[in-house]
């Protein structure tokens, strides 16, 4: 048996984190700083006194989660529940409300959040809605109530929120005491939230790039004890890449405007998937007259019956071919059956935004690319594509949306020249030095344009 067994089943017993691949490295370093400070090897000594020294533990734990984060994270989401759920919750329920950050770390997002909610309702804000942060590692909670930042914490802040929110000290920046004095934060082990009552119902909580560690039978566990915590039609967000490995049967997915959120009703689930299918149908079908379904000049009008249904790979082959013949109609026909029998199907998704975007539906086809990208947040050509839709005005820009999603080819494309990009079936619709070349020429003039006057 390893040495570090006792310590990998004792910590994901306790706090449920696994603690295997590139985490096992902070295990041992934090094992070894144990060892060093205690004065002993002795694996059941060592343990003993992280039992009983809730300080000891506090701060081996800390050293065993990467604590990355910055203000307004994913903010397209944080924009969705500002703008859109919170004043139809508040419609419905009346205030206040409560927010949980679940695995908050040292406070940006649950910050974040109250930035936003001070933009949308200014003083009222800080008597409609009660948010708390919670974390397991009590050091990152520490940072968060001094409120003290610097560096990398800033990098999709607003300079105008920066500046209203946080005044200069030394080479870091104090968040304002109105906020510091709202949020309030709690000891959350995720894995048993009784230990330390956290209060709630919550009518939100956010439990966003935090399940990257655990795994999914704990994942499950998490969510049932989530499950106690929410409010009656209260819901649960996850982060972008993370919400399709947190669908586990314990709540109900749901689709709002292109954000995906889960939900404690038992009737959510079979119309959650009428809905996922519907979507994709709207998405696919259009006007019963699209203004590019006029086949090219010499083209054959007689499309060959399309595969078995238990050919999907043949079906989005196919599906391609129709396309790159301005077949839409056809194309759309091909991809029909497979997104009602995989809504997630990350090939399907692709050539739907595809054909809507040829049909001047510029919204699905963003809604549609954004989704393959909930599934495979590897998938550069779904990332370029919506860039474009930005960039050549078929929606309103987003300078700063844009740019990301170019500097997503880039990386992506860096690392691994003839990346697929999650594609299985398919080959990408565009060759991957050319996506590449393009993302750093249009990201290049971005930059440019910025720096001029």
């Amino acid at each position: 048996m390893s040495s570090l067994a006792p310590f990998k089943q004792w910590v994901h017993q306790r706090c449920g984190l696994h603690l295997e691949g590139l985490a096992e490295a902070r295990l041992i370093r934090a094992v070894d700083t144990l060892k060093t400070e205690l004065g002993t090897q002795d694996s059941d000594v060592l343990l003993a006194h992280l039992t009983q020294d809730n300080t000891l533990f506090d701060r081996f734990i800390s050293q065993l989660t990467v604590n990355e984060t910055y203000f307004f994270r994913e903010p397209e989401a944080i924009h969705w529940l500002v703008e859109t759920h919170l004043p139809r919750r508040l419609a419905d329920k009346g205030g206040p409300l409560r927010l949980l950050s679940a695995g908050c770390s040292s406070g940006e997002e649950p910050y974040s959040v109250a930035m936003a909610l001070l933009e949308r309702y200014g003083d009222r804000a800080r008597t409609l809605f009660h948010i708390t942060g919670g974390d397991v590692d009590q050091q990152v909670l520490n940072k968060a109530q001094v409120g003290l930042y610097s560096g990398m914490a800033f990098r999709a802040l607003h300079p105008s929120l920066k500046a209203r929110f946080f005044t200069p000290k030394g080479r870091s920046f104090q968040l304002v005491d109105a906020l510091r004095q709202w949020v309030s934060f709690r000891s959350l082990n995720l894995l048993a939230p009784c230990e330390s009552p956290i209060g709630g119902p919550f009518d939100v909580i956010l439990f966003r790039n935090v399940s990257i560690y655990f795994d999914k039978a704990t994942r499950r566990q998490i969510q049932r004890q989530l499950k106690q915590l929410l409010a009656p039609k209260g819901i649960l967000l996850c982060g972008v890449t993370e919400t399709l490995g947190n669908d586990l049967g314990v709540l109900s997915l749901v689709d709002d405007q292109g954000i995906f959120y889960f939900q404690a009703d038992s009737t959510a689930l079979p119309a959650m998937t009428e809905t996922l299918t519907e979507h994709r149908a709207q998405a696919l079908t259009g006007p019963d007259e699209p203004l590019h379904a006029m086949p090219l000049p010499g083209a054959q009008t007689q499309v060959p019956p399309p595969p078995p249904r238990s050919d999907p790979t043949a079906l989005l082959q196919q599906a391609l071919e129709q396309l790159n013949q301005n077949r839409f109609n056809e194309t759309q026909a091909l991809l029909a059956p497979l997104l009602a029998d995989d809504p997630w199907n990350v090939d399907a998704l692709l050539l739907a935004g595809l054909v809507a975007r040829w049909q001047q539906q510029p919204q699905q086809a963003f809604d549609c690319f954004k989704r393959a990208l909930y599934v495979a947040p590897e998938c550069w050509p779904a990332h370029f594509y919506q860039a474009e839709l930005l960039r050549q005005g078929e929606l309103p820009d987003n300078p700063t949306q844009r740019q990301r999603g170019y500097a997503a080819v880039i990386r992506l494309l860096d690392a691994s020249p003839t990346s697929s990009g999650g594609l299985k079936a398919i080959p990408p619709p565009l060759p991957p030095g050319d996506a590449c070349f393009l993302a750093k020429r249009y990201a290049a003039e971005q930059t440019a344009t910025q720096g001029v006057g």
